[in-house]
């Protein structure tokens, strides 16, 4: 077998051209040559297809991402919202809450003056029937 390999068979193909292999195995090479090209542009296809496939996907990120923040904005707007309204709440409340106080001041202070009014228009009636 070691002699084998070291015996170089020389040919002429239909060319006319020398070739160091033989026949069957310059066919093979060439047959296997066409298979690794046919390979390598698959792989390049499917190379720019992946590569298409990142850049959609990254596209759908970005607009996930954003879509994400949106919600987010919304959802603390929602709750400041909801925050602000308890509070909003809270001040009328005690706003109401001072005015019934000084509704209640001014409804004393008329009853006090009325009863004053009442006792002036009662001296004065006095007063009025003894000089007479």
């Amino acid at each position: 077998m070691a002699d084998d390999e070291k015996k170089v068979n020389i040919c002429f193909d239909d060319e006319s051209r020398i070739r160091v292999l033989s026949p069957e195995k310059f066919k093979h090479t060439e047959e296997l040559a066409e298979q690794c090209t046919a390979f390598v542009n698959k792989i390049e296809d499917f190379s720019g297809t992946v590569h298409v496939l990142v850049e959609v996907l990254d596209a759908q990120a970005k607009k996930i991402e954003l879509e994400k923040l949106k919600a987010i904005g919304q959802r603390n707007m929602v709750e400041s919202e909801t925050e602000n309204r308890a509070r909003r709440q809270l001040a009328l409340q005690s706003q109401i809450n001072e005015k019934m106080a000084e509704l209640d001041r001014y409804a004393k202070q008329y009853q006090s003056l009325a009863r004053v009014e009442a006792e002036q228009l009662a001296l004065i009636e006095k007063l009025s029937n003894n000089e007479t």
